[in-house]
Parts: structure tokens; C-alpha cells; sequence
């Protein structure tokens, strides 16, 4: 008698990196809200690094970046709900008042410690006097990309994500030791401790609170910490500005949650769109 023959192995078709990307953004909540942030950040650091190389660069490189970013928000808007463009009046007096704000307590800031001042002339000064036109454009993609582009990626990292994942002090505490555990070297040791033991049992807290709290759903922890990230991602002159910005939009956004984060990302841009005005209208780069 003949045996049956057994099947012949097959090798799963391999998945195209765009599949990789779209399962990566689909497995948790983080991804979509964080990937932009991260993704625009170190293609900064790229230009940042290059933009001396030649005049050229900085359009380039900052035309891809912004390309990629709005890409990123566009084909994942399924995953991020709370991304809308709805605009709300309260946007107009709150972006006044934080450029304001900005304005006024970065000049306070220079005045007390003279060394957080501008020492060198700005990259676009030195762009404008070396090649106008590139420099214009640039210029203008500046515009587009601190107006229109920023605000969504950042408020959608900001006040979306930080302000509910970090909404109990208890539980990011908790959620600090569940990272922990798997730093090398500090991982071991933090699982030595009673409190990292009982943290290991628990479900992860960052993606606990973030479920658990709803959009502009605000707590002090939260605001604090979630302004806190803000801060950091600018330079220390701007500090106390953050502060008054991020508690600002933080209120903003608990007033006018029903319509998602449009009406702070509009508040964002008007800031920014001033910001941009009020820098080549007085020639002060310090704002850029």
C-alpha cells in the first residue's frame, strides 16, 4: 500500500515594507500618534547636520520631511479619530495670546540671562544674503510647515497621547518601573524591588491610562507632565513660555474636546503663522 504523500512545505509570502509599516501602525495606539513626532524629529537632526553642505539642502531635505510626515498622518488618520481640522472661535484670542506670551517672556528670559540669546546670525539670514531665491522659497516652506503641518503632529503627540497616557501619577510611576524592567543592567536590579514585582503582575499602565482617558480629559499630573514633554523639545530660553502655552492649549483643548484637536491645532498654527510674521517683519531670528 502507498502512503499519502504529505504536503509540501510552503514559505509565507514575505510581507512588502509597506504592509510591515501598516501592520506596525495598526498593532497599538502609540505608533500612529508617536511615529510622525519621531519621524519629523530626526529628519530635523538630518538637517540640522546638512543644511551647511550646500544652499540646496535645506529646501530638500525640509520638503521631504514635511512630504513624509503629512504622508504619515494622512494614510493613518483611520487610526487617529481625534485628528480633525474642525476650527473653533476660542482659536484666534488663545494662538494671540500665546504669541504674545512667547514673545514677551522670551524677551524677559534674555534680559536675565543674556547667554540664552542669539550670538551667531540665523541660517536664514545667512541665506538670504548668500542666495535670495532659495532663500525665499525656504522661507515659505517655513511658513506651510510651522502653520499647517506642526500643529497636527504635535498636538496629536502632546494632548493627545502624553496628556492621557501620563493622566495619574500613580500609574506612571507604575508604568516607569514596567519599562524599566527591560533596561539591560537596570532591569535586573529594579526587579529586586517589591514595588517592580507588583508592577510586573499589572497590565501596562501607559496604555491603561491612555484607553481609559478620554480626549481633553484633563487632571493636574497630566497637564504638568504632559507639558513637561513640551518643554523639553524646545530650547531653554522658550521654557517658561512652554509652560504657559502647554497649560493654555491643555485648557483649550478640555473646552473644545468634542470637536477633537482641530480647534488646538488651529490655535497652534495661528501662533505659529505670528511667529513667522512678526520675525521677518522685525528681522528678530530669535523666534525661528
Amino acid at each position: 500500500m502507498s502512503q499519502a504523500k504529505s504536503p509540501p512545505l510552503t514559505t509565507p509570502p514575505k510581507r512588502s515594507p509597506l504592509a510591515s509599516l501598516d501592520a506596525f501602525m495598526a498593532s497599538h495606539p502609540f505608533n500612529p500618534r508617536l511615529t510622525p513626532f519621531a519621524v519629523y524629529l530626526v529628519l530635523l537632526s538630518v538637517l540640522s547636520l546638512t543644511k551647511d553642505l550646500s544652499a540646496y539642502v535645506y529646501p530638500t531635505v525640509y520638503a521631504l520631511q514635511c512630504a513624509v510626515v503629512a504622508w504619515l498622518l494622512w494614510r493613518y488618520r483611520k487610526l487617529t479619530p481625534e485628528l480633525t481640522v474642525s476650527f473653533h472661535w476660542s482659536a484666534v484670542p488663545s494662538g494671540v495670546f500665546v504669541l504674545v506670551a512667547w514673545i514677551a517672556i522670551g524677551m524677559g528670559m534674555e534680559r536675565l540671562f543674556p547667554s540664552l540669546g542669539q550670538t551667531e546670525p540665523h541660517f536664514f539670514e545667512k541665506m538670504r544674503g548668500a542666495t535670495p531665491w532659495v532663500y525665499r522659497v525656504s522661507i515659505g516652506m517655513r511658513l506651510l510647515g510651522m502653520s499647517l503641518l506642526v500643529p497636527l503632529f504635535e498636538e496629536m503627540f502632546t494632548r493627545s497621547l502624553m496628556l492621557r497616557c501620563l493622566h495619574s501619577a500613580r500609574a506612571t510611576w507604575v508604568g516607569l518601573l514596567q519599562v524599566l524592567q527591560d533596561v539591560p543592567v537596570v532591569g535586573d536590579w529594579i526587579m529586586e524591588t517589591g514595588p517592580a514585582r507588583r508592577a510586573a503582575v499589572l497590565p501596562g499602565q501607559f496604555t491603561s491610562q491612555f484607553e481609559a482617558t478620554g480626549l481633553g480629559v484633563l487632571s493636574l499630573f497630566g497637564v504638568a507632565a504632559s507639558t513637561a514633554v513640551f518643554t523639553l523639545s524646545h530650547a531653554p530660553r522658550d521654557w517658561p513660555a512652554c509652560v504657559v502655552t502647554g497649560v493654555t492649549w491643555c485648557l483649550l483643548l478640555a473646552w473644545t474636546r468634542r470637536r477633537g484637536l482641530g480647534p488646538i491645532a488651529w490655535s497652534h498654527g495661528i501662533t505659529n503663522a505670528l511667529l513667522w510674521g512678526w520675525t521677518l517683519y522685525t528681522n528678530d531670528w530669535r523666534f525661528m
